[in-house]
């Protein structure tokens, strides 16, 4: 999400539950479900139904940016798989992605003849003086958009030997700086994927092959997962079928036992529950009182759809732990334009966009770092209530790995996002 508001705007923004100003300026968002529905339909979001069956991505959708971490241009392309395949990245050769045309926010890629069927509504309209002639017009322009932006694009099997690595726990490294890191075949190591993933995960894309090409980095974009929560809104979902054209059920793990780890007074525990509540808490008042101490709680079944109350939320800290990171070299790309920067008691870069915006994105990494505890096909966050305090990626790996051991049974997953809103 890309927008603009100046302090002045604060209030009107604050009202319209997309952007809050300064510390003083930030008001409660509404939660309400159906206001959030209002505001998807005003920024021409429309968030896909999740399915009681295992689910992909309708066409291919194309991300390209720089990576935080290399700082050269990464791009990256997720493409539809079959039942069963799961969430998997493969690194691409370069010039394999092409992001000249790119699919999503962006615009849908059209073939020539559908491009030329648009282009000639538009003409048609421009010189017509008759306002239900160009009324006709823009329909037909819109039809000729919506037929473009339907159509499924096959499954792709890839090829022998290719260098992949699966979104699972056993490709967890758990010695990580910053963002997750999976570990896939020979030298190929997959860094900063869970804004992706938490996307493909909150989104309902439980099977896509996702093609690297470049380092193996993710583009960070905006620091947020919100480019890609939007893009999959407009490419939309289709059910994955096996090889011999069967939908499969959408599972996901129930945890019958409490499960907690801890490293110091950090703590990430999950208790046992018949649905799935997540709640993070930070306490940042030794570094900054603009950042302060924050709790966020977001129940996928009751609350706003994560496309809105979660994935605009950014990655943030303070400028002097980012100027630290860049001279370790740990960090070589974006800052002001990927991430949320804190100085004291300010924000370098405010305004927020939503209220308590540095909890929320850590919920945001949570969800994508639970997506690894998915097997092929599964939802990958389990049901019950999971409360995390003070934690990062390496905590949340560790826990990944502790409910993987735990006590656990298969269930049908459940219905995040209804469409009934």
């Amino acid at each position: 999400m890309r927008v603009k508001a100046s302090r002045e705007d604060g209030d009107e923004a604050a009202s319209n539950g997309m952007m809050i100003g300064t510390r003083d300026e930030r008001r409660t968002l509404e939660t309400d479900a159906r206001e959030h529905a209002r505001i998807a339909r005003e920024i021409n979001v429309v968030i896909p139904k999740n399915s009681s069956m295992q689910q992909t991505v309708r066409r291919s959708v194309t991300f390209d940016g720089v990576g935080l971490r290399s700082g050269a241009t990464e791009k990256a392309r997720v493409r539809p798989a079959r039942a069963n395949e799961g969430r998997y990245f493969v690194r691409v050769q370069k010039g394999t992605i092409d992001t000249e045309t790119l699919v999503g926010m962006r615009g849908v890629k059209y073939s020539d003849e559908e491009a030329e069927d648009v282009l000639l509504e538009r003409v048609r309209m421009a010189l017509s003086n008759d306002e239900g002639e160009k009324a006709e017009t823009r329909a037909r322009a819109a039809a000729a958009r919506a037929a473009a932006a339907a159509k499924i694009e096959a499954p792709v099997s890839g090829v022998k030997g290719e260098q992949r690595a699966r979104a699972s726990v056993s490709a967890i490294n758990d010695d990580v700086r910053l963002s997750s890191e999976l570990k896939g075949d020979g030298d190929f190591v997959v860094r900063g994927a869970e804004h992706l993933l938490s996307a493909l995960e909150a989104m309902g894309v439980d099977n896509c092959r996702i093609e690297l090409e470049g380092s193996g980095e993710v583009p960070i974009l905006d620091g947020s997962a919100a480019v890609y929560a939007y893009d999959l809104c407009e490419v939309g979902l289709t059910p994955a079928k096996s090889l011999n054209d069967a939908e499969e059920p959408r599972m996901a793990w129930k945890v019958t036992e409490n499960v907690m780890v801890q490293e110091g007074d950090a703590f990430i525990m999950l208790n046992v529950d018949e649905s799935t509540k997540l709640t993070y808490g930070i306490d940042f008042t030794y570094k900054s009182t603009a950042i302060d101490k924050q709790w966020e709680s977001w129940t996928p079944t009751q609350d706003a759809p994560y496309a809105l109350h979660l994935s605009p939320a950014r990655t943030f800290g303070t400028l002097q732990d980012f100027v630290a990171y860049y001279r370790a070299g740990y960090i070589r790309g974006g800052l002001e334009n990927c991430a949320l920067v804190a100085n004291g008691a300010e924000y370098w870069n405010a305004p927020l966009r939503l209220n308590n915006e540095p909890a929320r994105h850590k919920l945001v990494d949570l969800i994508g770092d639970l997506s690894l505890l998915a097997e092929p096909g599964m939802s990958g966050v389990p049901m019950g209530h999971i409360v995390a305090y003070k934690a990062g990626h390496k905590l949340h790996a560790k826990f990944v790995r502790a409910v993987a051991k735990a006590a656990k049974t298969k269930v049908p997953a459940e219905i995040w996002h209804s469409g009934d809103e």
